[in-house]
Order: C-alpha cells, then sequence, then structure tokens
C-alpha cells in the first residue's frame, strides 16, 4: 500500500492539515522517499514552511517553479530551508522575493549539498549566486526567465542584479558543472570609468567556462558584451559541449564559430546562434563540420540570406537529421520550402521561417507535407494568404503551435476566412521559451523515485 500511496498527491490546503497525524507519520517514517520530492501548486504554499519543518531532513528536491505566482513569505521560506539539510535540487525560477542577506551558514550549507540550481528570475537570489555554487553542483540556471519581458524592463535592473565575475566562481567552486545557463548576462556600462572596467573584466572571465570539463550545454542568450576569446576557450577546453545558446551575442565575430566548428564536430547537437553577425563562409564551415546538429538556429543572423540555404539544402551531407531549423529573416522561398520538404521529410518537428516575402502559398503547401512538423514562427510573411494558411493548418494535423504575427496578406479575404483562421491558430499557440525543451540534453540529474509528499503527475499510473 506505501508504495502506491507514494504516487498520490496529498491535499494539504492549510498548515492545520499539513501537520501529519501521528499513525501516518509512524506508517511512513520508516520509509526515506516520502516527502522527497515537493513540489507545491499556488494553493499549497501556505502549508509550505510546516511541512518543510516536519519533513525538512527528508527532502531532497524542492520545486516552487510552479508556485511562482503565490505571496511567498520569504522568511518563513528562508526558515523553512534551514530545516533541509540534504536538498539537492532547488527550483526558486520566477520566485521575486527569498531575502538571503545575513543568511551566509544557510548559503554556505546549500553550496555544500546542492547538485542542482535554478533562480531564473529570482532577482534577490542574483548576487548572492557566488555564494550557493559548490564542489556538487551539476545543473545552474540563472539570469532572466522569459526575454520578452526582461526586455521590456529597464535593463540597468539586471545589471544591477547580476554579479560580476559570477563565471571565475563558478570555474572555482563547481568545476563538475555540465549544464549552465545564464540568459541575459547584460551588463550595462556607463556609469564611471572604474565601473567599466569592472563589467569589461566580468565579461573576460567567461573564458573561465573552459575550466568546467564536463560541461554539456551553456546557455548565454544575450551576453552583449561576450567577445571572441572567451567562447574560443571555450570551445576548445570544454569538448563535451552538445548544446549551445549564443543568441543575440553580437560581438562575437567569425573566429568564435570557426572554433566551435573544429573543437566541437563530434559532440555538437543544438546550436543556436540568431540575430548574430557571423559570415556565409563561418556558417558553411560550422554546417560542414558539425553533421550531428540536431538544431540550427540562424533567425536574423545579419550576414546571411538564401545563399546560406542553398548551400545548407543542396549537400545531402550536411546536417542531414535536423529536428529545428530557424531561418526568419533570411527571405525564405518557395525554392527553400521545397528543399525543406524534401531533405528534411523524415525529421523536422520546428521550423522558422519569420519575414519571409517570396513565400507563397504553394510554399506552404510544400511544407504541409513534413509528417513530423509541429511547430512553425511564420509571422509578418508578405506573400501568404489567410486561405493558405487556413488549408495549412487543415492539411498538416501534427501542426500544434503556429506563430502568424503580423502577416501581411497578399489577397482580402471574406470574413469567414478571419474567422476560420483566428480560431485556427487559437488552437495552435506558440511560445518561443517552449524551445529551450527541444535541446534533449541528457545530463539532467539521475531518475528518481516519482513521488513524497506533493508530487504533480504528468499522466496516470499505467
Amino acid at each position: 500500500v506505501l508504495s502506491l500511496l507514494r504516487w498520490l498527491q496529498f491535499p494539504w490546503a492549510s498548515a492545520r492539515v499539513a501537520a501529519v497525524c501521528r499513525t501516518w507519520h509512524t506508517c511512513t517514517s520508516r520509509h526515506g522517499e516520502f516527502w522527497a520530492r515537493v513540489i507545491p501548486t499556488p494553493e499549497q504554499v501556505p502549508a509550505l514552511s510546516v511541512v518543510l519543518q516536519r519533513c525538512g531532513s527528508r527532502l531532497r528536491t524542492l520545486d516552487l517553479s510552479a508556485a511562482s505566482s503565490a505571496a511567498f513569505d520569504g522568511d518563513s521560506l528562508v526558515g523553512a530551508l534551514r530545516a533541509c539539510p540534504g536538498l539537492e535540487v532547488l527550483n526558486l525560477a520566477g520566485c521575486a522575493d527569498v531575502p538571503l542577506e545575513g543568511e551566509a551558514d544557510l548559503c554556505t550549507a546549500l553550496a555544500r549539498s546542492l547538485r542542482s540550481l535554478n533562480v531564473r528570475g529570482c532577482r534577490q537570489l542574483q548576487r548572492h549566486l557566488p555564494k550557493l555554487v559548490g564542489p556538487r553542483l551539476r545543473v545552474l540556471e540563472a539570469g532572466w526567465q522569459n526575454e520578452f519581458n526582461a526586455t521590456q524592463e529597464d535593463p540597468h535592473e539586471w545589471s544591477d542584479a547580476l554579479p560580476r565575475g559570477l563565471f571565475a566562481s563558478i570555474g572555482r567552486h563547481s568545476p563538475s558543472i555540465e549544464s549552465l545557463r545564464v540568459p541575459g548576462y547584460l551588463l550595462v556600462g556607463g556609469y564611471d570609468d572604474q565601473d567599466n572596467i569592472s563589467i569589461k573584466a566580468s565579461y573576460r572571465s567567461i573564458s573561465e567556462i573552459g575550466k568546467l570539463s564536463q560541461l554539456r550545454r551553456l546557455d548565454l542568450c544575450c551576453a552583449m558584451g561576450l567577445l571572441d576569446s572567451a567562447v574560443m576557450a571555450v570551445a576548445r577546453d570544454c569538448r563535451r559541449l552538445r548544446s549551445i545558446n549564443l543568441r543575440c551575442c553580437q560581438l562575437l565575430t567569425d573566429p568564435a564559430l570557426r572554433a566551435i566548428a573544429e573543437h566541437l564536430q563530434e559532440e555538437l547537437v543544438h546550436i543556436n546562434i540568431s540575430c548574430c553577425n557571423f559570415s556565409d563562409a563561418a556558417v558553411q564551415r560550422l554546417a560542414s563540420s558539425c553533421r550531428l546538429l540536431k538544431t540550427l538556429d540562424l533567425c536574423y543572423c545579419s550576414k546571411l540570406g538564401p545563399a546560406i540555404l542553398a548551400f545548407l539544402l543542396g549537400d545531402a551531407t550536411l546536417c542531414p537529421v535536423l529536428r529545428m531549423l530557424g531561418v526568419g529573416g533570411l527571405d525564405f522561398g518557395d525554392e527553400e520550402a521545397a528543399g525543406v520538404a524534401r531533405k528534411y521529410r523524415d525529421t523536422l518537428e520546428h521550423l522558422g521561417i519569420g519575414a519571409s516575402r517570396r513565400l507563397t502559398d504553394a510554399g506552404l503547401v510544400l511544407l504541409a507535407g513534413l509528417p513530423r512538423l509541429r511547430k512553425l514562427s511564420a509571422h509578418r510573411l508578405e506573400s501568404v494568404s489567410r486561405r493558405g494558411l487556413i488549408e495549412l493548418c487543415e492539411r498538416a494535423p501534427g501542426l500544434r503551435h503556429i506563430d502568424a504575427e503580423e502577416c501581411a496578406f497578399a489577397l482580402p479575404a471574406p470574413s469567414e476566412d478571419q474567422h476560420r483562421l483566428s480560431s485556427c491558430l487559437e488552437e495552435r499557440t506558440y511560445s518561443y521559451d517552449d524551445s529551450d525543451s527541444e535541446t534533449d540534453v541528457e545530463i539532467e540529474l539521475e531518475p528518481q523515485e516519482p513521488l513524497s509528499g506533493w508530487v504533480r503527475l504528468a499522466s496516470p499510473i499505467a
């Protein structure tokens, strides 16, 4: 019976109910897997501190990301964390108020025990990161939680939140990290000369990531001051890297991409270099060297155009197993649609073709023939019709997510077509944040027992 009860989501709604009865406590106290993982919903947050005070010695995983919208009592949570000496996985993504000022002992204890830490979107916690990284850490996620929301805010706020010299601290204290994600390392200058010197030194210290010999995934999206030298050091020394995100790192030039192609050709599977300034020649070198790529995002690269698509699609041996191809802003047309439909019929699941002037309804028909296609970013198209998009949805039943915002439709449409298209798109909402899951990194912590305490099941037990 106990093995089945571990799959239950316990309905604690208040601190009074969370005080487990003596009989239940006696029954479960001999089974360490109970209360090893706690993943509360917002409704369960009021009971959280009481539960952790009682069961903290058992707790190994605390995930508050699904409850981040709830009103947390930060001081109570800090007190509860002190009762969790064996905590290994801590996810506080989106929890804005977790005060750790003056909690040096707690930071030290967490640094000793944590194997996975996620503080994305937690402004207050960013500055404490150097004190929270320790020798057991394998997964670290920091920086902003959502690029669109963060860039609508004052970038100076993020500049003040993120600690200078973070990567040097990681290199010294957490040499076994396998997944490192710090999107939005936006250190903004302009205060005084001394501050600008500190910012440049912090960006140079990103080369310290090269000390992480076990690194498999690196996300430095929007690290505006990232330089070629740092990327070259990482590519040279982190030979196990299989996923790298350099989106919008606009100071990078061709030598950085050539270093990736040279040193990571046997391992690299996912790369995002959208909104960068690499040349055709550098991207051709990448595609020729890294034959295992499943993700290649080139969207809105300022120096690329249809020529890179002709190169990629003209050789069957180049990137033959792509599941995600991002070519938005490269003027994708019907000819390229035909090439994609031929080459990637059996693999492609996600395609980005935004801001295309030459793509017509005929090209959409070709894309509908991709049986595995489930996500399509097709915003700001200029030569398709509403009827063409409707037929795409009807001909491609596996297509579950479409972005067709700001399309300048080629032909006027009857009101019936306008309503039909609106209905199609409402059923197929698209989120750019969901793309993170496509990197299928195999370095997350080992499989654990599925339940203890609060756990949300994705599907019923088979």
